[in-house]
């Protein structure tokens, strides 16, 4: 019996640790996303040097939490994500509508995909 009740209890704070990494991935990534997509809106409206402003600060934020999505998540993700925060600040610099878009948009499914894949569904679970 007390075997049954370690088990249970190493069980549940590792069920406990899952979902609140879930939460936190999600909650970090929601902030991120929401913010990059308010860059876009100042790139539309011809604020590149505001819209590049925020996309640092974003780019830092990620940076800031390095170790956890390093430590959590696949490297490959991760990485693709850095590459997407280059090209995207790249086409800011350059005042390339067009292609700051599409790279802002890729970088936005990114991250979102990154929390997605962290969430306690049926299809990650399968």
């Amino acid at each position: 019996m007390k075997r049954f009740v370690i088990a249970a209890v190493i069980l549940a704070i590792m069920l406990g640790g899952s979902l609140y990494n879930a939460w936190y991935a999600q909650t970090l990534t929601e902030g991120l996303s929401r913010r990059l997509e308010h860059s876009h809106q100042l790139a539309q409206q011809g604020c590149w040097d505001q819209a590049a402003h925020l996309t640092r600060e974003v780019y830092q934020d990620w940076q800031s939490h390095h170790f956890y999505l390093h430590t959590v998540m696949r490297h490959s993700d991760t990485d693709q994500i850095l590459r997407g925060f280059r090209c995207v600040l790249q086409y800011l610099t350059l005042q390339e509508m067009d292609q700051y878009a599409a790279a802002n948009a890729d970088l936005i499914a990114q991250i979102r995909l990154l929390s997605e894949m962290e969430q306690a569904t049926l299809v990650n679970v399968l």
